[in-house]
């Protein structure tokens, strides 16, 4: 019972958050995706890594060795993706990203912090920054056809990991006013990112159901299975290992149909993939983080 009452008290918040913006979304009111996303993603996320790193004084090989196992969870997941993708005839330029690429921040970063606090949300940064700049390489490259470095060198979150591990690194406190404006500003993101999320999902459509259901559980299960073999490779424990485990299990990132949409690369079928690979994220989460937390005990 009291396992049960624990992962209760880490979904709870996200259904409750995530609910709110669904119910929103299919009322029609209005609700401006690129305005909220835009003040997201420049602002409120770039503040709350910069304030969760400096106010922690997370260690450089701490988050550096947290980024690296995450860096070869993706790039696993590029290979067997690709083999799977090229197995199934399915068009590897459109549908990679959506296989690889998760939803490390919108909803992977809330649940560290739900089940492992503010040490987990320091660990989940360091994943989610490896997981964005990828994406924003990697996954425009696939859906242009083309390198693209724009999109990776103007993004915001790469300046301020930089900043926070300096301050970390000369062992200085930041001022006392950019340490309390970016904890304020950073403090709307978790709450805007889950309720974005549910705005999302309810404007998105499933095409291709079993495509999209097919995608979705390798997208949730080959995440899963690589983030244990990577714990278990590398000795982690804790907090490191759940954190680790969460972030690879995470579903498909709606960033990736925003990415279709903007180069036309079959963006109703990726929306689905983002869309069933939620669902069926939301269905297995209990057992996902009791795995997490506490193993196969």
């Amino acid at each position: 019972m009291f396992i049960l009452l624990e992962i209760a008290t880490i979904i709870a918040p996200l259904f409750v958050m995530a609910g709110i913006g669904f119910v929103w979304g299919r009322s029609g009111r209005p609700f401006n995706t690129n305005t909220i996303g835009g003040l997201v993603v420049n602002f409120a996320v770039p503040c709350l890594i910069f304030s969760t790193l400096t106010r922690l004084q997370v260690s450089i090989s701490d988050f550096a060795t947290a980024a690296g196992i995450f860096s070869i969870a993706v790039a696993l997941n590029i290979f067997f993706s690709t083999l799977l993708l090229r197995i199934s005839r399915i068009e590897i330029g459109a549908f990679l990203p959506t296989t690889v690429f998760a939803n490390n921040g919108n909803m992977g970063l809330p649940l560290c912090f739900f089940a492992f606090g503010e040490k987990g949300l320091a660990l989940g940064i360091s994943m989610f920054v490896v997981s964005a700049t990828a994406n924003f390489f990697l996954g425009i490259s696939f859906a242009s056809r083309r390198l693209v470095l724009r999109e990776t060198v103007l993004a915001p979150h790469i300046y301020v990991v930089l900043a926070a591990l300096y301050f970390l690194f000369i062992g200085v406190d930041p001022p006392s006013w950019l340490s309390n404006t970016t904890r304020i500003l950073g403090g709307m993101s978790i709450p805007l990112m889950l309720i974005a999320l549910g705005v999302s999902l309810a404007r998105l459509e499933v095409r291709k159901v079993f495509q999209s259901l097919y995608l979705g559980s390798f997208r949730i299960g080959f995440g899963f299975c690589a983030g244990l073999v990577l714990a278990w490779a590398f000795d982690l424990s804790a907090a490191a290992r759940g954190v680790l485990i969460l972030q690879c299990a995470m579903p498909s990132a709606v960033l990736n149909y925003i990415i279709a949409a903007r180069f036309g690369r079959k963006e109703d079928e990726v929306a689905g993939v983002v869309v069933a690979s939620t669902i069926l994220s939301l269905a297995t989460l209990p057992i996902i983080i009791y795995v997490a937390i506490h193993g196969f005990t």
